[in-house]
């Protein structure tokens, strides 16, 4: 790879970063506001669940926009890794300020009333795990740089795996003739 076309690659994964990061944030807002209107959590599945989807539709931009139609299979790839690290690490820092500056303790108000429900309860016993202990340990999980750290390492897991099937499915190695 020429070194303009790795910082080809660079500029757009750093902007579709930052519209997967925005998609991410929306899915996090919605998943806030189901204390409030019950019908978001819906909202913010479908936002979670459309990720690979969006990063596969910029992809084919890249491709035939930066491309000129062609891209390889690694090079698909490294855009996707690039892409999904660059949203993990704008998106924990986000969740980490609205965790630090915003929430105050609303997330762990909202999971401590989950789980203390009857349905909780039954949820924790069926897997095992003693209800005063998780309550103990709620706690811990929900400090703004475990959280935001958690959710970095797990969405760099996600695009990883998410990035094997998009490059594969997306790359093209012989440009279409138009007739």
């Amino acid at each position: 790879m020429v070194y303009e076309d790795f910082k080809q690659l660079t500029a757009y994964s750093r902007y579709d970063g930052f519209y997967l990061a925005i998609v991410w944030s929306a899915s996090f807002a919605c998943l806030l506001g189901t204390a409030f209107l019950p019908v978001l959590a819906q909202f913010s599945l479908l936002l979670t669940l459309s990720t690979p989807f969006f990063v596969a539709y910029r992809l084919r931009v890249f491709r035939e926009e930066g491309r000129r139609g062609v891209i390889s299979f690694r090079r698909s790839l490294l855009y996707c890794l690039r892409v999904f690290f660059n949203a993990a690490l704008i998106f924990s820092l986000l969740q980490w300020l609205y965790m630090y500056f915003i929430d105050n303790g609303r997330l762990l108000m909202m999971v401590s009333g989950l789980y203390s429900s009857s349905e909780g309860k039954s949820t924790l016993a069926a897997v095992g795990i003693p209800y005063n202990e998780f309550m103990a340990a709620l706690p811990e999980a929900f400090q703004p740089y475990s959280l935001a750290s958690s959710s970095f390492v797990s969405a760099i897991m996600l695009g990883g795996v998410c990035s094997l099937f998009i490059a594969a499915v997306m790359s093209k190695q012989v440009k279409s003739r138009d007739l």
